[in-house]
């Protein structure tokens, strides 16, 4: 091999890895410039604390490195109307069939950090009425919330009442509500004596995964542990 042959081998090696290395930089540089880029990873879940008290929220995380500031929760609404529901996109660039709500707090994120936002609506916006959600910033930039189907809300975020049974005598009255929370079911009893009616009553609650343990707590409470506190051989419902 002679030695021009072997300087245009090397020449041709020394140019392919000068190229593989300013690729590998462009793409260094360009990763670089991402992360130093402001992102949000946002998150919904949904539970219970009680019948009164719900535990929606919004879990939003910094996952970039530059600080962000949030301005509010944007919650798109889908139209009762089915014709208006067909343009629902346009009324939402009117500004129609949206709710926003704001933090209650100034809240401002730094890499790494996160932040819980509990889900606020009025009165009258079921919770299923929202298809989707984004948390925008002071900058305008909208961010996606990862948000679940209006079949799926309706088994998860919405509750109902099950069951309502009372019995009382001269002396005793004890009531019971069954509930369905979300994927839970939740029993609630009260009992007092008289004439103590007027009194904060005393009362128990339970929680159960599946219908049919709920079904043989209230079937037990109902038709056993009524009667016997109405009779006074027991102080308390358990």
């Amino acid at each position: 091999m002679s030695q021009t042959e072997v300087l245009a081998i090397w020449g041709a090696v020394t140019g392919t890895i000068g190229t593989v290395a300013g690729l590998l930089g462009l793409w260094l540089r360009f990763r670089q410039h991402g992360l130093d880029k402001a992102n949000l990873l946002c998150e919904s879940s949904f539970g219970f604390d009680s019948p009164n008290r719900s535990l929606h929220k919004l879990t939003v995380r910094s996952i970039g490195r530059r600080p962000v500031a949030i301005d509010n929760i944007r919650y798109f609404i889908t139209p009762r109307d089915w014709k208006q529901r067909l343009i629902k996109s346009w009324h939402h660039k009117k500004g129609r069939w949206l709710l926003h709500q704001e933090p209650k707090q100034k809240v401002k994120l730094g890499e790494g950090e996160k932040t819980e936002i509990n889900i606020s609506l009025p009165n009258g916006i079921a919770i299923t009425e929202i298809y989707k959600v984004e948390v925008v910033d002071q900058a305008g930039k909208a961010w996606p919330v990862n948000w679940v189907a209006s079949s799926r809300l309706q088994k998860v975020a919405t509750q109902e009442v099950l069951d309502e049974i009372a019995k009382e005598n001269d002396k005793r009255v004890v009531r019971a509500t069954g509930y369905r929370l979300g994927e839970k079911y939740f029993l609630e009893t009260k009992f007092n004596t008289k004439p103590s009616r007027s009194g904060t009553p005393c009362g128990r609650s339970f929680w159960f995964l599946d219908a049919k343990k709920y079904q043989e707590k209230l079937q037990n409470i109902k038709d056993i542990q009524f009667d016997q506190f109405l009779s006074g051989d027991i102080e308390e419902l358990s």
